[in-house]
């Protein structure tokens, strides 16, 4: 019986414990990072409604080899523009390849069951990168 009581005691105490599974890993050292990207941010925005951060751009191949699909776009989320309050991350998969001087567009949400996107409607997103993962 105390087996079976332990057993109960540790499995909650792990439950109670764990990282929230639905925050995306970014920031990686596992994933391969992709040299020669040029990254331009257009757009960033709180979708209220939606409870999430939105942040829109371009990356450009600037390298001379072809990037393959699937990669990934990724990016981390400040809570302004010091960058010193990092809110979380999130990526993106890009299914074109590119080649030598060719762009496509990006689109990256961020959203938490820990934070309250919607106090930080002046966030910032850096740390962008390429990946294959």
């Amino acid at each position: 019986m105390k087996t079976a009581a332990l057993i109960v005691f540790a499995s909650i105490s792990l439950l109670l414990t764990s990282c929230d599974e639905s925050e995306p890993v970014v920031g990686s050292t596992s994933d391969t990072s992709i040299p020669n990207l040029s990254f331009t941010v257009d757009t960033t925005y709180l979708d209220s409604p939606n409870n999430r951060l939105v942040a829109k751009g371009t990356v450009k191949n600037t390298g001379i080899s072809q990037i393959t699909s699937p990669w990934y776009v990724e990016c981390q989320f400040y809570s302004n523009s010091s960058m010193t309050s990092k809110l979380g991350g999130n990526y993106t998969q890009i299914g074109v390849p590119l080649t030598k001087n060719e762009s496509t567009f990006w689109t990256i949400t961020y959203y938490s069951s820990n934070v309250n996107v919607n106090n930080y409607p002046n966030f910032a997103v850096g740390n962008l990168r390429g990946i294959y993962k």
